[in-house]
């Protein structure tokens, strides 16, 4: 649970994936002092799936993180209750995909009837892999699916050993890279161009912590906005950030996979970023793949809004 150090508050901050270009901005907000200067003593805990971390904050192993909302919604449509809050999107283009080796005629949702592709456990992609299938009016293709190990998954796509892996972009690609694998040729087939285009990875805190300490949320927000502002400004900032914690990887590798978010994930022409818009396609994508994925039925139930609105209640726009 949140504790205080002297003056500051701790919060242990639960990450999508392992220290990374796509988390470096995080990182960067700390190494800066500006958590610190806002009375907050903020410690990592690297993950590998960004639908994983609601997971972690319910178990009580963080209470702050940068995890998928539409697994936040689907979670509250299941129990009734919204013990987590969504503070602001950081990913308002969605990176689900799947990734492949470049072919004459790219992938379409019907090659996979009949393939096997892979994926971790827990993995964001494979969990809405059904959900756009069915949105497409392809709910009888049938896949094989192998849930491994990251480490594996990237080796199982170099070797052409699955059609594609279901993944986040720049986590496939960059991360075949830092494991030595050519990623040169791989190409992604994107939800958010097949009519699932909903919010993605978002700064999430635990409720009972927001209301413990009033004014957290403007205060977690402003800082982190402000450290992801910083990095696209000077992305070598977010590159030392991560080199200080994981001093194996390739600094170049780093600077591309964060370039790659923030320009394909966190600044698109297409939306302000920061920002849920409640009246937005997007957002009503994002509330109907959720009720889809708890309850089997992309009609709203009639608690959802209301659910919708206490765990986005401090960010909608």
């Amino acid at each position: 649970m949140a504790a205080r150090a002297g003056r500051q508050m701790r919060l242990r901050f639960k990450l999508n994936h392992l220290y990374q270009g796509q988390n470096a901005p995080f990182l960067h907000a700390v190494d800066a002092g500006l958590f610190r200067q806002a009375g907050l003593e903020v410690e990592f805990v690297e993950g590998f799936s960004s639908s994983q971390v609601s997971r972690a904050l319910l178990a009580g192993d963080a209470e702050i993180g940068f995890g998928d909302v539409t697994n936040v919604l689907e979670g509250a449509i299941r129990s009734g209750e919204a013990p987590i809050r969504a503070l602001m999107p950081i990913y308002v283009r969605s990176p689900c995909s799947l990734g492949y080796h470049r072919r004459a005629v790219p992938l379409a949702l019907e090659d996979i009837d009949g393939a096997v592709l892979c994926g971790p456990d827990g993995d964001t992609s494979a969990r809405l892999l059904p959900l756009l299938l069915a949105r497409n009016g392809l709910g009888d293709v049938r896949y094989g699916f192998r849930v491994v190990a990251p480490a594996e998954r990237d080796r199982m796509v170099a070797a052409r050993e699955v059609l594609a892996a279901t993944c986040f972009d720049a986590t496939l690609k960059f991360a075949m890279r830092m494991r030595g694998h050519d990623s040169s040729d791989i190409e992604f087939l994107y939800f958010a161009d097949h009519g699932l285009d909903v919010y993605s990875s978002a700064l999430l805190c635990l409720s009972s912590v927001l209301e413990a300490r009033p004014g957290l949320a403007t205060t977690l927000s402003r800082v982190v906005r402000t450290a992801w502002q910083a990095c696209a400004a000077d992305p070598d900032l977010g590159v030392r950030a991560v080199i200080a914690r994981a001093p194996a990887l390739d600094p170049g590798i780093v600077r591309e996979q964060l370039e790659w978010v923030l320009a394909n994930q966190v600044f698109c022409p297409t939306q302000a970023p920061f920002r849920f818009l409640r009246d937005d396609r997007r957002w009503h994508d994002t509330l109907h793949v959720a009720q889809f994925g708890a309850t089997g039925s992309w009609e709203l139930g009639p608690e959802t809004a209301g659910l919708a609105d206490s765990i986005l209640r401090p960010a909608f726009h």
